[in-house]
């Protein structure tokens, strides 16, 4: 009968998929059980015997060798940040000896946002990849508690969320913004604002952080404005704010919305920089298009898929060292090296015309 599961050709990527784990895995409860924790290999013989799966000749090989895959998941692909990020992965990997494997994970505006994600990671993990790269600006408890389910090793690349033990490489956005604040302030300035978004997110939540305690300690009154990151609802907001009042120094979370600000600033005959400066969070290639050019909080974005590359590459030969020694006799052979698996990649300030 269609749809019989005693009879339908399921394959072992079904059951990774349904087990949430990957390939490997999967070929090692059926090859080598004993080397797989015992969790792990009851949930997917369950699974297997649900499905009514028969290992072939495909699946043999797999527990003992590795897909030298990782995946890259991405909100989307017209961010210039996130091409320069995926040049850095794909240095390393190359270099490493891994194939990358990218999904667009565009499910944040979805109605079952959350139902989308999980499907999605289950994919990811399905589709046999060792390890995943997770570049998401926004991350809330629903999606760590996926992240922490996964069944492969996760880096998330500059994104930082509120649990330390979820590898991460990104700068060090509050001291970053603290520092670029206290500079200003040392310059004479006095009113500076810093402009962020309405959507939460993590790394403009610690900008913002790291610019008030700046201002506190000055005894300067802060002000935020959160303003959407589409450029034509935020330029709406930009000229009735300016209209009203203009700061000495403008600091803003992201370049193109920057660029929005100076734009609007010049059609209200605002001079930049003499009556007014202003600061972006990331050195795209929108700093050096904006006339006057973009002075900036350079994130290394390049250096940054680098670095994480390099940290997945880490924690999935340690996975793969626990999983080896896990149900021998013989004691390991020493005390490995401890990975950090929060880094902090450096960053430098770019000046440009856009600061006196």
């Amino acid at each position: 009968m269609k749809g019989d599961k005693r009879t339908s050709p399921n394959k072992i990527y079904d059951v990774a998929g349904a087990a949430g784990v990957s390939l490997a895995t999967v070929s090692r409860v059926l090859n080598h059980p004993e080397k797989v924790k015992p969790a792990t290999r009851e949930k997917i013989e369950k699974i297997i015997k649900e499905l009514g799966y028969k290992p072939n000749l495909n699946a043999k090989g797999l527990a003992s060798s590795k897909s030298t895959t990782v995946a890259i998941v991405v909100p989307e692909l017209t961010r210039s940040s996130i091409a320069g990020m995926v040049d850095g992965i794909a240095a390393t990997a190359k270099r490493r000896g891994y194939l990358l494997r990218l999904f667009v994970n565009n499910t944040s505006n979805d109605e079952d946002a959350v139902a989308n994600e999980r499907e999605l990671w289950r994919t990811v993990i399905s589709s046999g990849v060792d390890g995943i790269l997770y570049i998401n600006d926004e991350i809330d408890d629903d999606y760590l508690e996926i992240i922490k389910d996964s069944s492969v090793s996760v880096v998330l690349t500059n994104s930082v969320c509120s649990d330390a033990e979820i590898p991460s490489v990104a700068i060090d956005y509050k001291k970053a913004a603290y520092e670029m604040t206290k500079e200003m302030i040392s310059r004479g300035n006095k009113k500076i604002w810093i402009i962020s978004t309405v959507k939460k997110y993590a790394v403009n939540d610690l900008k913002v952080k790291g610019y008030e305690e700046a201002m506190e300690e000055a005894g300067l009154e802060a002000r935020v404005i959160n303003v959407s990151g589409k450029t034509y609802l935020n330029e709406k907001a930009y000229h009735e704010i300016l209209l009203e009042d203009h700061p000495d120094v403008a600091i803003v979370v992201r370049d193109s919305m920057a660029v929005s600000f100076i734009n609007v600033a010049r059609e209200l005959q605002i001079s930049i920089p003499d009556e007014m400066q202003v600061i972006g969070f990331q050195n795209t290639k929108y700093a050096e298009l904006s006339r006057p050019t973009l002075t900036c909080i350079n994130t290394p974005i390049y250096e940054i898929g680098e670095a994480a590359m390099d940290l997945l590459t880490d924690l999935m030969h340690e996975a793969e060292y626990e999983d080896e020694y896990y149900y021998l006799d013989q004691p390991k052979e020493e005390p490995r090296e401890e990975i950090k698996i929060n880094k902090n990649v450096d960053y430098s300030i770019v000046w440009r015309q856009s600061t006196k």
